[in-house]
């Protein structure tokens, strides 16, 4: 109403007053700031997360502290999940992070447990698939539905090829690669 400049600036704001019950709309700076803040949180979170891959995979610290920063990383993800929890995308990217540095922990801790133990490696993993199919459906998030259906799918594919080339399924070398 105010763009189209049909009534006084004046006349417009008591209007809005009114039928917003006291409460102004937000102007379009702050539609614009919340964009950038959350293009900043955004990149913040792709970047945090890709130091945390780099940890994990690119240098020769020990496991420990391996799987200490990636605790510390799911905790800062999940604040900023709970933070950015009205905004639809950058909620969702933060959450991603949240999700994938678990995956990584896990990964990272069924490899401290047992090492070489593929059997403990496809249970953490089923693990996972099942906190993300329950995330999509709590938050009603389709694509992280699908992702943990995926996800399921694929680690019960080679489950299957694990055992068809096992020839006694309960067979103690199941659980080593």
């Amino acid at each position: 109403m105010k763009e189209s400049r049909m009534f006084p600036e004046q006349y417009c704001n008591y209007l809005l007053a009114l039928y917003g019950q006291g409460e102004i709309p937000p102007s379009k700076s702050n539609e614009t700031a919340s964009k950038k803040n959350d293009i900043f949180f955004g990149v913040l979170n792709g970047t945090f997360f890709a130091f945390i891959v780099f940890l994990n995979y690119f240098t020769e610290i020990t496991i420990r502290m391996q799987m200490l920063m990636t605790t510390i990383s799911i905790l800062v993800f999940g604040l900023a999940v709970r933070r950015l929890k009205g905004r639809k995308i950058i909620f969702q990217v933060a959450l991603m992070g949240m999700v994938l540095s678990l995956l990584l922990l896990t990964v990272s801790l069924a490899e401290f447990m047992a090492p070489g133990k593929a059997g403990i490696l496809y249970i953490f993993l089923f693990i996972n698939c099942g906190l993300w199919i329950l995330l999509g459906y709590k938050l009603k998030l389709l694509h992280f539905s699908i992702a943990g259906s995926l996800g399921a799918l694929v680690t019960l594919y080679f489950l299957i090829i694990k055992f068809k080339d096992t020839p006694a399924v309960l067979n103690n070398d199941f659980w080593v690669l």
